[in-house]
């Protein structure tokens, strides 16, 4: 990335360094005018004492909604009294002008410049783009030490997932002085992602800013907005509903177990009910002519996914298949690999001391890249199941397995941030996570995530649903209390809703795998 930012940089200066050398050949070839007798008036320079680190002009807290026309990103900046005084004073009121610049994020990553009008005008020949100036009219605020100054860029739906960067400025005669200082966190937004932002910026209680009763999933929440501003964000948020979901599977290499006797139609209508725009199944298998093939494919024709096969673990015992909707996302890449190439490929240290070798199948994370149609936001999504073995009391040797396969997961979801910094991992992490029992090996487990700076989603969810165990007994027609089905997130992605999908609807009134799906609603943010 460094070395594409240089090499943007070099044709900038190389395109200015032409049009330099241009002008100047260009002025022998002209007649130099007579010599005017009007004084040419000096440029203008910054008021004395504002050379230090801290600018007096900024932009105030990020961007805001602009939820009436025009509809985008409102930004508010500031000035500091004394600095727009002195310049108004120097050279009189009609010539200083203050209001806000706004690029495409991109425009300034993708070339490497610093956000500045002259460095997006040099790189124009490049870009094909530069920036849009929105003049604003400074007013006094309350305090009476600083000018307000407001703008909005107004973004049209093909845009509401891009990103934008936006600065604050003074000029005076056309040319800026100031620039507000920059940085990702105050100035860069998508509209989609503050709409993200504000729809989940809810309490559950009445105070302070949150003094609007408002609905989120059907519960009462309170919200800065009004109910009636609140019911616009969702059309411009981008969100993703995502289910977790192990089939058990059709056929064990070893016989017995899997799906004898059993209909797993009902567990293909599960996932249509609920329809969710993402979907990890875990010990998908097929055995010659049983398996679950047909009906993943009835599936995926039925409603509307495109079906993404990883590999069979080493002994070819299960795969883990992802699901996404195809009028919803585009597939950028996909691949499977098991967690001892993991660990090999990037020499992983072991702390704990797993015993690997337990893990006889040859454990596997499935990955697709995806990207959002209309909103483009990218995402990457990984499936994948965690050896079993037992956890907790007398099967500590299995809980430090499973934190080191955790521990390859993260080292490679790391190497993948740069492009892709939102990520979501789904799958059977047989882990059962207790907030009160920090030393229980499922919490242990479980915190590895945690640690590694991803949320669960049961946990972070504004509005939880079912949050009950996700295994059924022997009998397949009671619910244990463990939860080892996981939906969490990383980067700029937070929760509306978590529930556990109960689905006892096969034979008898039992559940149709003895795992039961859990889903999330997940929205894009920033």
């Amino acid at each position: 990335m460094k070395t594409e930012k240089k090499r943007w940089a070099i044709r900038c200066g190389a395109t200015l360094l032409f049009v330099l050398l241009l002008v100047l050949a260009c002025a022998g070839c002209v007649k130099e005018p007579a010599a005017s007798t009007e004084a040419t008036a000096p440029a203008a320079t910054e008021p004395s004492g504002y050379d230090g680190a801290e600018s007096p002009v900024r932009i105030d807290g990020g961007a805001t909604l602009s939820l009436a026309a025009p509809v985008g990103l409102k930004y508010t900046g500031s000035v500091d009294k004394g600095y727009l005084d002195a310049l108004i004073a120097a050279y009189g009121a009609d010539h200083v002008k203050t209001g806000l610049l706004f690029t495409a994020t991109e425009n300034l990553t993708k070339n490497g410049i610093a956000f500045t009008a002259e460095a997006l005008d040099a790189c124009a020949a490049v870009t094909g783009q530069k920036y849009v100036k929105v003049e604003s009219a400074p007013a006094l605020d309350a305090s009476g030490n600083v000018y307000r100054i407001n703008g909005t860029l107004e973004v049209t739906r093909t845009n509401y997932g891009r990103l934008y960067s936006a600065v604050a400025y003074v000029a005076v005669d056309g040319k800026i002085l100031r620039y507000s200082a920059y940085s990702d966190a105050d100035n860069v937004r998508s509209l989609s992602g503050l709409a993200g932002e504000r729809y989940l910026d809810v309490s559950e209680t009445k105070a302070d800013k949150y003094q609007n009763a408002v609905t989120l999933h059907g519960k009462t929440v309170y919200s800065p907005y009004t109910a009636a501003e609140y019911a616009q964000l969702p059309r411009f948020c981008t969100f993703v509903t995502a289910m977790s979901y192990n089939l058990a599977v059709y056929d064990s290499p070893s016989g017995g177990a899997g799906w004898e006797g059993r209909n797993p139609l009902v567990a293909m209508e599960t996932v249509k009910t609920a329809l969710p725009d993402i979907v990890g199944f875990q010990e998908v298998n097929q055995k010659e002519t049983i398996g679950w093939d047909s009906y993943l494919a009835d599936l995926a024709a039925q409603g509307g996914y495109t079906r993404v096969a990883g590999r069979y673990t080493t002994d070819n015992f299960e795969k883990n298949e992802i699901f996404f909707k195809t009028d919803k996302f585009n597939m950028i890449a996909e691949g499977t690999f098991t967690f001892k190439q993991v660990i090999s490929n990037l020499k992983l240290s072991n702390p704990e001391g797993a015993d690997n070798t337990i893990d006889s199948h040859g454990r596997t994370f499935h990955y697709v890249k995806l990207e959002t149609k209309g909103t483009g936001r990218k995402v990457l999504v990984v499936d994948t199941h965690l050896h079993y073995g037992g956890t907790g009391n007398g099967h500590e040797e299995d809980d430090k397995v499973r934190r080191y396969e955790i521990s390859a997961l993260l080292a490679w979801l790391q190497l993948q941030v740069e492009e892709y910094p939102d990520q979501i991992v789904l799958g059977d992490m047989n882990a059962h996570y207790k907030a009160d029992n920090p030393n229980n090996g499922g919490t242990r487990t479980m915190t590895t995530f945690l640690n590694g700076g991803f949320a669960m989603t049961s946990l972070s969810a504004k509005v939880k649903g079912d949050v009950g165990g996700t295994l059924a007994v022997s009998d397949r027609k009671t619910r244990s209390e463990y939860v080892f089905d996981h939906v969490l997130t990383k980067g700029a992605l937070g929760a509306g809703y978590y529930t556990v999908v109960d689905n006892p609807n096969d034979v008898g009134n039992s559940y149709p795998s003895d795992h039961i799906p859990v889903m999330a609603e997940i929205y894009f943010l920033q």
